[in-house]
């Protein structure tokens, strides 16, 4: 049964609820962290996520009850909230490491820190492919590629990666997965060249790049400047100091320390601010979009299983 509402009444819950009041244990607690440059994370928790909840119908102070997804909702979007909200557990999970100082803080830091990449690009391709759904409209890298765009991007693979199949084969036993048409092509196809994305894509490569040394070489080595201050190559130079070897070479020349290297914190505190603000320009634009559909798109009202009315007619 569609769940009628009177539309000034939604917008009062919507903007009465923030995650200090309505959010679970885990929002409540790391929103601080997050709330200077993340902005648009609760902004789009509080239009698109909230109306997906018994929140808008029950009014009492059952929190375990009220944050369940009311009868009705379209399973896609169950899909998108549970990856909104797990992106903002690696967040979470990410200043946690950050702010505890434990043995494998740093490694841990940067693990949650490109699943928030990943989760993030999954997140937006979702939208956009609801987005579509929605209008009725189709995506040309999904449906319709061309077999000259498909060799195009075929293409652009073979000049990015195939020169590292060897590599992987050596490191991996395995080579770079073949997948076309990509994630990253049809957020392409939705963000445009637009300089947060492009941003954005140059930030969490070099995070990923960082991860993956992390998970499948040898423990990152450390230059100990004066017994203290624990220096590791930058992400932009990790390629070049995957092995110990290189590091120790490297320690001899205070010229290349001072360029390459950096301090653990320091890093970890700069890729976290910078990838926060980038996802709030490029959510941004998904909460601009999802709320051009929300008042005017018959379909995502159906999805969503509401239906704005008067008082007299609910």
């Amino acid at each position: 049964m569609v769940y009628k509402i009177e539309k000034k009444t939604f917008d009062e819950l919507i903007s009465s609820s923030h995650f200090t009041n309505e959010g679970d244990f885990w929002e409540k607690k790391y929103w601080i962290h997050l709330k200077e440059r993340f902005t648009n994370c609760e902004e789009f928790w509080r239009y698109f996520i909230i109306p997906l909840t018994k929140r808008i119908e029950i009014q009492d102070k059952n929190e375990r009850e009220r944050i369940r997804f009311r009868e009705g909702i379209h399973s896609t979007l169950q899909d998108i909230a549970a990856l909104h909200y797990s992106l903002f557990l690696n967040l979470a999970y990410s200043y946690n490491h950050l702010l505890n100082n434990r043995i494998s803080a740093f490694e841990d830091f940067y693990i949650h820190l490109a699943s928030t990449c990943d989760l993030s690009e999954e997140f937006i391709l979702r939208i956009y492919i609801n987005i579509l759904r929605w209008g009725g409209k189709k995506s040309e890298v999904l449906e319709e590629l061309s077999k000259d765009r498909f060799l195009c991007m075929a293409s652009e693979w073979y000049d990015k990666y195939y020169l590292k199949v060897y590599e992987n084969y050596l490191n991996k036993g395995k080579p770079p997965p073949f997948r076309l048409p990509s994630r990253k092509y049809v957020l392409d196809e939705y963000l445009g060249n637009a300089e947060m994305w492009r941003e954005y894509k140059r930030h969490s490569q070099l995070i990923r790049e960082y991860r993956n040394v992390i998970v499948h070489s040898a423990q990152i080595g450390r230059y100990i400047h004066r017994g203290i201050r624990h220096l590791v190559p930058k992400k932009e130079k990790i390629q070049q100091y995957k092995t110990w070897a290189k590091i120790r070479e490297a320690t001899k020349n205070i010229d290349i320390i001072n360029s390459d290297f950096i301090s653990m914190r320091e890093q970890m505190v700069s890729d976290i601010i910078q990838l926060e603000l980038l996802l709030n320009g490029l959510w941004g634009k998904v909460i601009s979009d999802m709320k051009h559909l929300f008042l005017h798109n018959h379909n995502m009202l159906i999805d969503y299983n509401i239906d704005f009315t008067s008082a007299s007619e609910k």
